[in-house]
């Protein structure tokens, strides 16, 4: 399945599975539904619930049902995900997991893994984060599927270039040669969000926030093609700062305004929380402070949901930074801390720098040096240990700052000539350290004072000179980035150009698909409405079921068929669709002569063409005139047989220009149908007389045919009785050598029903027929007939018998076939072929013949079983009998050697009738 789908596809989709019924929509619910999870939420989860529905009707361990309910289960995990419902989204997509784990559906595993780095990314724990992430790569790598994999890797990339941006450009590079990625955002466009994204940020935070904004402007536009809205939205955001970066504060708040336009369509808390932040923020630059302090407000508000996530952390800082820039330090503290009571237990340390920095700050403008320089020195220390550069300029000014307005005790590692001078070096020399960095003119503004204020006027005003070259390069940089954001404003523009020119030809295409499946389904309607109607012998039923369907496919105020009566020339009223029956036509005449000159009927009769007459047509009301006189529309459509006419049917409508090609279309469909309908209904009707003369005529001939049944029927009975007479000895006779081979056999009567009855057990388990079943029952008994051959010196003797008396023992089974075989009789035939065959084994051991597995005939096979059997369980002169436990396992474990596997399972599976026929047929004491 698609990691996510473009709007032409998601059309398609849509297309495909309204032509679907049952169980076929399942793989295309699915896939529908994973396609609109970000595009639209509620509808991915009504289609879901179609999907279990059609699911149950599936057996739940079969595999694709099992992967089919984690898919499910992740596309509600990315919704939940969506609504800030975190615990929730690790639920079940470790749920789908699991799954995906167990079959070893590695594209699944990486879709699942891909939630779980989001879930830990929400919650700020960047251990688990980095190890889904890898885990997530490794599982694209093994299941081939490029464009996650690339689209995993540029999120990973992602994730590390705030810290790391400098190395993420050079694994760019690597990984994603712009030659070889892939540029055209309708092609690849899932995986270009990402690689777009990851770009932007390592441009952003090096130094290039024109080649950013272009970068997620091209990641908004993909994102919105491919269907992922929420990377949209961040995209768009973060486009609107990457331009307020360059100046452009009105471009920002368009691409912020955008951003929250499309959340709140949306309507996911947090994602609408974080656009409402980038506004708020940028609203700020602007001075727009009143509307930056509602927005981020508000963002606050939607960002409860997940009051651990980095969105409500930032937010606090940004109302800190606006309570600063309003004068309201008191008010900035309360969100610095509040940023530090939720960025401290996740460990984010940038957010916790930014917090510490912030309260600083506050705490200068608050009067309350002590505390502010402790918490300054806690920022700065924190930065140093993270290498963060900027972090440290901004400490080392505030450093600066609470020297200059308050008297503290001089630094330890006091370096200057003040401990103001001494912070604005520190943070010079941080500044020049770092490669292609833009000394900031309020740093050197502030050195230059610092120098004058210690009378130094020649380092004051060399650094006033830097200052000015500074602000000069500053409107320089400023001209530039405003050609910049010009060229990206007209980037956007084309770029809206084409996405519109997108959104429309995947409009148009929808439409077509729309069109096309309508056009489909009347086609499929109509081909049902023929079935219906050729599968119609009687005339009437034809005109009623033409006039029923034809309500239904367009408007029609009156319906008429005339019939071509050839002999007269006139056409006659055959159906009138307002009285409901055939040979009623009140609203028009019951006959129209073919050469009529005022009808319409009769011309389209005789010019066996169809004729459309609207309000517009200008022509004369003919007479007569089918149907009432405010009829706006008429339809005349001629009943043809190839070049045969049949008659006319004429539908009419009150309302002006009701007909027009759809209509003539399903009219000459329908009409087609009809005529063949009627045409078949007449041939039924001659035929049907032709029927009635010939039933007439045979009547006497049935009659003579019954007295010869019933002659019939005396004989049949009479044969069923000597039939059953022959059958009654036969089984008598059966009976009688059985026991004739008793009477030399220590074997009792007993045995010979109990093991006929275990083997009409068996052959019952094993599907056999019941002709089978009640011939195996009396055929058994004559297993062991040959035994009459047996000199009495072998059957009888007590003891072993010694190889030889064994080799004439085993002759038996030839001697009992040689008995039976050459009878006319189906029981007797049965009883050879078992005679013979019951001591064969089924790995091939056995005699006479030494016959393998199902070379062995059936009947044989289950003899054997249950023959052996009877023989362990019964007392006999020369043995004791086995106990039941030790019959049943040697049984068990001779299957496959001596038995048929298939009949020892049947015999075993049945073990409560064989104890009741044990029972039943037990040996007299």
């Amino acid at each position: 399945m698609d990691w996510f789908a473009l709007d032409e596809t998601v059309a398609q989709m849509e297309a495909t599975l309204q032509s679907q019924q049952g169980l076929d929509r399942l793989p295309d619910l699915l896939a529908l539904a994973w396609a609109l999870r970000q595009r639209d939420c509620r509808r991915a989860l009504l289609l879901a619930d179609e999907a279990e529905a059609l699911l149950s009707a599936l057996d739940p361990d079969q595999e694709a049902a099992q992967l089919a309910r984690a898919r499910l289960q992740l596309l509600s995990a990315e919704i939940s995900w969506l609504y800030g419902h975190i615990d929730a989204t690790e639920h079940l997509a470790e749920s789908a997991l699991n799954v995906f784990e167990t079959f070893g559906h590695r594209c699944g595993a990486g879709d699942a893994r891909l939630s779980l780095t989001s879930v830990w990314l929400e919650r700020g724990n960047i251990a688990l984060r980095d190890e889904f992430i890898a885990l997530t790569i490794e599982d694209y790598r093994a299941c081939g599927d490029r464009l996650r994999l690339m689209a995993a890797q540029a999120r990973s990339l992602a994730l590390h270039a705030f810290h790391q941006p400098r190395a993420t450009a050079e694994a760019l590079n690597q990984l994603f040669d712009e030659g070889r990625a892939p540029a055209d955002p309708t092609a690849d466009a899932a995986m270009l969000t990402w690689l777009a994204s990851t770009r932007a940020i390592v441009a952003s935070l090096t130094g290039s926030p024109g080649g950013a904004s272009r970068y997620f402007i091209q990641s908004y536009n993909a994102a919105l093609s491919s269907g992922q809205l929420r990377h949209a939205i961040y995209a768009a955001c973060n486009a609107g700062d990457a331009l307020a970066t360059l100046g452009d504060l009105d471009a920002a708040m368009d691409w912020g305004e955008r951003g929250l336009t499309l959340a709140r369509r949306c309507d996911w808390p947090p994602t609408t929380g974080l656009a409402l932040m980038q506004v708020g923020k940028v609203q700020r630059m602007l001075g727009r402070f009143a509307d930056a302090r509602e927005s981020l407000n508000e963002a606050l508000a939607q960002l409860e949901q997940a009051p651990g996530s980095q969105g409500h952390v930032l937010t606090q800082l940004y109302l800190g930074d606006l309570a600063i820039d309003m004068g309201v330090p008191a008010t900035a503290l309360v969100h610095f801390c509040r940023a530090e009571d939720r960025a401290a237990p996740v460990g984010n340390v940038s957010q916790l720098m930014g917090a510490w920095s912030g309260q600083a700050l506050a705490l200068c403008r608050l009067g309350q040096p002590n505390e502010a320089l402790a918490k300054a020195g806690a920022a700065l220390a924190l930065a140093h240990e993270q290498g963060s550069t900027d972090e440290q300029i901004k400490n080392l000014r505030i450093h600066a700052e609470l020297y200059q307005s308050y008297a503290l005790p001089k630094p330890a590692d006091l370096s200057a000539s003040s401990p103001v001078l001494h912070y604005l070096e520190q943070a010079l020399r941080v500044a020049s350290e770092i490669d292609g960095y833009v000394i900031p003119c309020g740093l050197l503004e502030e050195l230059s004072s610092a120098y004058a204020a210690h009378g130094n006027a020649t380092s004051a005003q060399s650094y006033g000179q830097a200052a000015a070259q500074a602000r000069a390069s500053k409107k320089l940089d400023d001209a530039r980035n405003r050609a910049e954001t010009m060229s990206i404003r007209q980037d956007g523009e084309r770029a809206k150009a084409e996405a519109e020119s997108q959104r429309r030809h995947a409009e148009a295409e929808a439409l077509r698909a729309q069109a096309l499946q309508e056009t489909t389904a009347t086609l499929e309607v109509l081909s049902q409405i023929g079935l219906e109607l050729t599968s119609n012998l009687n005339q009437e039923e034809v005109f009623a079921t033409f006039y029923r369907h034809i309500q239904q496919l367009m408007d029609v105020g009156s319906f008429f068929v005339y019939l071509l009566d050839e002999q007269k020339q006139q056409l006659h009223a055959a159906f009138d669709g307002s009285a409901g029956k055939a040979g009623d036509t009140s609203a028009g005449p019951r006959r129209i002569a073919l050469l009529e000159p005022k009808s319409y009927t009769a011309l389209c009769a005789r010019s066996r063409q169809e004729l459309i007459l609207g309000a517009g047509a200008n022509l004369r009301r003919p007479n007569p005139l089918q149907g009432p006189q405010d009829n706006a529309s008429m339809l005349f459509m001629p009943l043809l047989i190839g070049e045969r006419l049949l008659g006319v049917l004429s539908v009419q409508s009150r309302q002006a220009d009701a007909y027009g090609e759809r209509e003539l279309a399903i009219c000459r469909t329908l009409c087609s149908y009809g005529s063949i309908a009627l045409d078949n209904a007449k041939a039924y009707a001659l035929a049907d007389r032709a029927q009635k003369q010939a039933t007439a005529a045979l009547n006497d001939l049935e009659l003579a045919r019954a007295k010869l049944a019933q002659r019939a029927d005396t004989l049949a009975e009479e044969v069923s009785k000597a039939t059953s007479v022959i059958l009654q000895r036969e089984r008598e006779t059966v009976i009688r050598l059985s026991k004739a081979a008793e009477y030399r056999d220590p074997e009792t009567g007993a045995h010979i029903l109990r093991m006929a009855h275990y083997s009409e057990l068996i052959a019952r388990g094993l599907g056999l027929s019941k002709a089978d079943q009640q011939l195996l029952l009396e055929a058994a008994p004559m297993h062991d007939i040959g035994k009459v051959g047996i000199s009495d010196s072998v059957l009888l003797k007590p003891g072993r018998l010694t190889p030889e008396e064994f080799e004439i023992m085993k002759g038996h089974a030839r001697i009992g076939h040689e008995i039976l075989k050459d009878s006319s009789s189906l029981v007797l035939q049965t009883g050879a072929a078992i005679a013979l065959g019951h001591h064969e084994k089924f790995d091939g051991s056995g005699y006479p013949q030494g016959l393998v597995g199902d070379q062995i005939p059936i009947f044989s096979r289950i003899v054997a079983v249950a023959d052996v059997f009877d023989a362990l369980t019964s007392e006999r002169p020369y043995k004791k009998a086995w106990s039941l436990e030790k019959a049943a396992e040697h049984l068990k474990t001779q299957s496959g050697a001596h038995f048929d596997p298939a009949c020892v399972e049947v015999f075993f599976a049945h073990w409560t009738e064989v104890l009741a026929i044990r029972h039943r047929f037990k040996d007299e004491d």
